[in-house]
């Protein structure tokens, strides 16, 4: 995978708690920074789509039992009879 640069701006102890974190996981921060924003983001998509799965799921409990059948049948004969 191609990379560039990019800058992202920190505070001296935000990235001082990066680098230390880095050190004990063996990797440069700027590895442990790219980790630990797609597993954040990633999660971040999953979270949003839980949600939304769920709100629908309510959704779809509040609403009124249907017959397809007898809906198509009634539209059936609506039309006949036009």
């Amino acid at each position: 995978m191609a990379t560039r640069d990019r800058t992202i701006k920190l505070a001296d102890d935000a990235y001082e708690l990066l680098r230390v974190e880095a050190a004990r996981r063996g990797v440069e921060p700027d590895e442990l920074a790219e980790r630990l924003l797609r597993e954040d983001l990633t999660q971040a998509r999953w979270d949003e789509l839980d949600g939304a799965l769920a709100e629908l799921a309510e959704l779809r409990e509040r609403l009124p039992e249907i017959d397809g059948l007898s809906l198509a049948r009634e539209a059936r004969a609506e039309l006949d009879t036009r």
